[in-house]
């Protein structure tokens, strides 16, 4: 997949991630503690798209995205807060060139919030996308595996761990 479209997907989901936590994070705040245990589920699908992704693999075309992305949501609150959402996007991107991508990503991310001003972060990714030249023959296949998962304590960050690695298989970027 695109270099610019991986790293702009995973953006907006961190921004979105990190924009939840917060919310939560301050709503936990504010409500009355209580010993009843409240469950939260939600689940949302948006249109995605995008104009002039570049290819790493494939120097001088550019491409338009479209698809879906799936967000389901659950949250459990009760002596501490936990959320968990999965990001499932499936897409398609039509190169200038006429070949395309058909992919898409999940993501799986949690929030625990577990009193005394800690808060452990965790998100899993892999993305994937299988590139067919425009008469349809199969030209590669790029997937991208990342994990982070952050730890603060009253507001430092404490522990970081970012990993990721590309696999391709046939084409330019093997």
């Amino acid at each position: 997949m695109s270099g610019s479209k991986t790293s702009g997907i995973v953006l907006v989901k961190r921004v979105c991630a990190v924009a939840l936590g917060v919310a939560s994070l301050t709503i936990g705040m504010i409500a009355p503690a209580s010993a009843a245990t409240t469950i939260t589920r939600w689940t949302t699908v948006s249109p995605i798209a995008d104009q002039g992704l570049t290819d790493d693999c494939r120097p001088g075309i550019t491409g338009t995205l479209t698809g879906t992305e799936t967000v389901r949501f659950q949250e459990v609150t009760s002596q501490g807060d936990h959320q968990i959402a999965t990001f499932t996007d499936a897409i398609s991107i039509t190169w200038s060139d006429g070949s395309y991508t058909i992919g898409g990503s999940v993501d799986h991310a949690s929030f625990n919030f577990v009193g005394g001003g800690t808060i452990v972060f965790t998100k899993a990714h892999e993305d994937s996308g299988d590139t067919y030249s425009a008469d349809g023959v199969f030209l590669f296949r790029g997937t991208l595996h990342l994990v982070e998962r952050i730890t603060v304590v009253d507001g430092q960050i404490k522990n970081e761990i970012d990993s990721g690695h590309f696999h391709f298989f046939g084409g330019p970027c093997a």
